[in-house]
């Protein structure tokens, strides 16, 4: 039986991901895309085709499909003896409502701001201000922060999250919006740590939400059909090994609670905003109704 394994890890931890689980497990095939186009296809038509043994994905139109798709008998409950979720996320609520899946990372939304903003900047409200100046940068409509951030900011700051949404500018991918804030063609970006630690090419700075980074779960789930070894990748990307990976060297936040977090999370003391399942569903429900551009 073979085992296929679909890891939608973000950019900075997708090479050492597919490299470390390719030499363990050579007898995998990893399928690992680089081009957000296909990640959001591919979470779209989830089902539609065969099944990945295991998928790993943040890209939320998967939990459109997961209900279905377990009661039709063709995904897994996951194996028992995975570690269970780390206190500070299960304090949020964070615990998935189906046994058939569960989060192996948290990808956190912050700000980037540019040196040459003159205003403060302490939280998503300030981004919100109909008096701050200049555009918003924030990954294409491909991915899913721009619908995340929409939806989790109306319910924030109601009405006045229409002021930012409407100076948002999703023509660029992460690395330009970094290298933009640097030569201070955008005011402030919706990002993730690992654009906004250092700069391209001139100045900018992280800023972490008073009121907290927005938390998107990394999801994985089994198919019924995966092969023993499917789960044992997934203990693996659980293991304190591979959640030291993600955390130092991803600056995304762990699940298991062994695991430090990267600096700027334990200076924040992990100060995030889940935002619920209801939540993420919906925002999967339009994207599945939303088809995203093509790139240029």
């Amino acid at each position: 039986m073979s085992c296929t394994l679909y890891l939608n890890f973000p950019p900075n931890v997708l090479r050492g991901a597919r490299e470390n689980i390719s030499r363990r497990y050579p007898g995998a095939t990893v399928l690992a895309p680089e081009v957000h186009e296909e990640m959001y296809e591919f979470a779209s038509m989830f089902g539609r085709k065969e099944v990945p043994s295991l998928t790993v994905t943040a890209y939320p139109q998967i939990l459109h499909h997961l209900g279905a798709l377990s009661r039709a008998g063709r995904m897994a409950v996951l194996p028992s003896g995975l570690p269970p979720l780390r206190k500070e996320l299960a304090a949020l609520d964070m615990a998935p409502p189906l046994r058939e899946f569960c989060i192996v990372a948290v990808v956190p939304g912050i700000i980037g701001v540019s040196a040459g903003l003159k205003s403060a900047i302490r939280d998503w409200a300030d981004l919100c201000s109909p008096d701050f100046p200049g555009l918003v940068g924030c990954p294409p409509k491909n991915t899913p922060l721009p619908y995340l951030a929409a939806n989790i900011l109306r319910r924030v700051v109601g009405e006045r999250a229409e002021n930012l949404l409407a100076r948002l500018d999703t023509a660029s991918n992460p690395i330009d919006i970094n290298k933009r804030l640097a030569r201070n063609e955008l005011s402030a970006a919706l990002l993730i740590p690992a654009f906004t630690r250092t700069f391209r090419g001139g100045d900018g700075k992280m800023v972490w939400p008073a009121s907290g980074a927005l938390a998107i779960p990394m999801l994985a789930c089994l198919s019924a059909s995966a092969p023993p070894e499917a789960s044992e990748v997934l203990a693996y990307i659980l293991s304190e090994e591979f959640q030291q990976a993600i955390s130092h060297d991803g600056l995304l936040v762990p699940v298991r609670e062994s695991v430090p977090g990267f600096e700027e999370l334990e200076a924040n003391q992990w100060n995030m905003h889940w935002a619920g399942w209801d939540c993420l569903e919906e925002v999967g429900t339009e994207m599945l109704n939303s088809p995203p551009p093509k790139a240029a």
